[in-house]
C-alpha cells in the first residue's frame, strides 16, 4: 500500500545527476514534506529519475535501501547518513566543515582518502562534484 505524502514545497529545476551508473539533466521537480524529500526528472512526460527521501531510508526508482546503502551505490562511498538530503535541501555537509560564507551562500571543499568533494550554493543554485568518484549533482531554478 502507497501512502500519500503531504507535500508542502514544489519546486522546478533544470537537475543534472552524474554518477558511474547514470547521466541526466532534465527537468525536474523537488518535493518537500514532513520527513520526506522527492526528486524527480522528467524527458518528454516520463519520469526518468524518481528518488524518495523518507526516514532512514532513500529509493531510487522504487528500489528501497538504507541511507548508507545507497550513499556507497551512488556516491561510491558511505559518508554518513544524512547527506543527499542535506545535498537536495542546500545545507551544510559534513557537519559544516571547511565551510566559507560567500555573498550568495556558501561552498564547502573536502578532501578525503577516495573522495574530493566542491560543493557550492550560489542562491538557488547548487553543484555538488565529486572529482575523484565523477559525481555530479547541479540544480539550477527554472526560470
Amino acid at each position: 500500500m502507497q501512502l500519500k505524502k503531504n507535500i508542502t514545497t514544489s519546486e522546478t529545476y533544470v537537475i543534472t545527476i552524474k554518477n558511474k551508473q547514470i547521466a541526466l539533466s532534465d527537468t525536474g521537480f523537488i518535493n518537500q514534506g514532513q520527513d520526506y524529500t522527492n526528486v524527480q526528472i522528467f524527458s518528454a512526460g516520463s519520469v526518468l529519475f524518481n528518488l524518495e527521501m523518507m526516514g532512514n531510508n532513500i529509493c531510487l526508482d522504487g528500489r528501497c535501501m538504507d541511507k548508507l546503502s545507497f550513499n556507497q551505490q551512488f556516491f561510491q562511498e558511505e559518508h554518513y547518513a544524512g547527506l543527499m538530503q542535506e545535498i537536495i535541501t542546500k545545507q551544510p555537509i559534513f557537519e559544516g566543515k571547511n565551510l566559507h560564507q560567500t555573498n550568495h551562500g556558501f561552498e564547502q571543499e573536502l578532501d578525503f582518502p577516495h573522495s574530493h568533494i566542491i560543493y557550492k550554493i550560489e542562491d538557488s543554485n547548487l553543484s555538488f562534484r565529486d572529482i575523484k568518484q565523477g559525481v555530479l549533482i547541479r540544480l539550477k531554478p527554472l526560470q
